[in-house]
């Protein structure tokens, strides 16, 4: 039995219990055939199923009208994005295809180990405080006050001027080896 979606929101708020059963048994070979496929198991296939209902019946009891497409295809979506975003979180990658796997590199595509220059190489030449001080700005996202106490600088603008010199120091050495944004490997 396929539903509209003004029939599906009535039989959610009367049945909710039976409808998202009839859901599941329409919808969820499909996901977890598409989870099977990315690599997926049947844990991860139920888990993600479960995510999108409930995605899903808040968007249809919020604004039924403004899905547009049939349930299955609405579900099936909020389940590919929900299984890029785990992905994307834990920091894995989605299969290549068949296709893809069989492309290869030509050996002189990348440039010589000799005309590599890394970045770090250049924020360990400014020096350790420097280094610090910059990872602490840029990477662990410290505001300039919370830098100016860690550090024992007098203030907020002794925090910027020392950021400032410390990011001199670096593109003085950069400017020195005369290299190029794509030379510099971050």
């Amino acid at each position: 039995m396929s539903y509209s979606l003004n029939t599906l929101a009535e039989s959610l708020r009367y049945d909710r219990e039976a409808t998202f059963e009839k859901l599941y048994e329409q919808s969820f070979p499909t996901v977890a055939n598409l989870v099977f496929s990315l690599g997926g198991s049947r844990a991860d296939a139920q888990d993600m199923f479960q995510d999108a209902l409930i995605i899903f019946y808040e968007k249809v009891m919020e604004k039924p009208d403004l899905i547009t497409s049939s349930v299955h295809s609405y579900v099936l979506g909020i389940v590919k994005h929900l299984w890029i975003r785990k992905y994307h979180n834990d920091r894995k990658f989605i299969s290549m295809s068949a296709w893809e796997s069989e492309i290869t590199i030509p050996a002189d595509f990348y440039e010589p180990k000799e005309s590599v220059f890394h970045l770090a190489d250049y924020l360990a030449m400014a020096g350790k405080k420097c280094m610090a001080l910059l990872e602490a700005f840029y990477y662990k996202k410290k505001s300039l006050k919370e830098i100016a106490a860690s550090f024992g600088f007098s203030g907020i603008r002794s925090a910027t001027s020392q950021k400032f010199k410390c990011l001199e120091k670096v593109r003085k050495q950069v400017k020195e080896k005369n290299l190029t944004y794509e030379q510099l490997h971050v």
